[in-house]
């Protein structure tokens, strides 16, 4: 359960940044189409306003005002087009770039996320060895020699299967299949109630200590 948490909490972190990587490399995109469209229209403007002031040039030195006006439109309209080809350059260029650094983002986001899920994953080996090492299986088993013998050599209450000799496999699973109801004769009742407290790393170890007597 916990491991599944953090794995949770983990890829949550990833999903989030790689939204924020997308959205910022958009959000650039779109700022310079703003810059390559203002640049544009300023072009324009700068053409146009030439192409007046030269078509008022010619009126005043009696040239042909419709031969001047024709230059004029010609070369507004050819800047035009040059601003035009520029801004699509650019604009190539920008979407280019914001898709490498989206690309870039998503593949350090994915790296974390590797890193991080490995360590949860580690941490969680860890904390369940520990949590193994730090039961004692012989401190724990003393409640049971009472009934099972101090080598597991009696029936408890006359009752049970004399469980020395078995492998810590085959206590560990009989132990908690008593705690879960799930396994047990006649001594199905009592024995979930000696277990009910225990941990998973309780049980195992005292299945590892009782697997060792003789």
């Amino acid at each position: 359960m916990k491991k599944n948490f953090i794995y949770a909490l983990v890829l949550a972190a990833v999903f989030v940044g790689c939204g924020d990587s997308a959205k910022e490399a958009a959000t650039a995109t779109t700022e310079k189409a703003k810059e390559a469209t203002s640049s544009v229209v300023e072009s324009t403007k700068e053409a146009a306003h030439s192409a007046t002031e030269k078509a008022a040039e010619a009126v005043k030195e009696g040239k042909n005002v419709v031969e001047a006006a024709k230059e004029a439109a010609t070369e507004t309209a050819t800047k035009a087009v040059e601003a035009t080809k520029e801004t699509a350059s650019n604009a190539v260029e920008a979407t280019k770039e914001a898709a490498s650094n989206a690309v870039e983002a998503t593949k350090e986001a994915a790296g974390k996320v590797a890193e991080k899920a490995t360590a949860a994953a580690t941490g969680a080996v860890t904390a369940a060895k520990e949590a193994v090492a730090g039961a004692d299986g012989a401190a724990i088993y003393k409640k049971c020699s009472a009934c099972h013998g101090a080598k597991a050599e009696k029936k408890a209450l006359g009752a049970s299967q004399v469980i020395g000799g078995w492998d810590a496999a085959k206590v560990e699973e009989a132990l908690k299949g008593y705690k879960a109801g799930t396994y047990g004769g006649p001594m199905k009742g009592v024995m979930k109630g000696q277990v009910a407290s225990m941990s998973d790393a309780d049980i195992k170890a005292v299945a590892e200590y009782i697997s060792t007597l003789k």
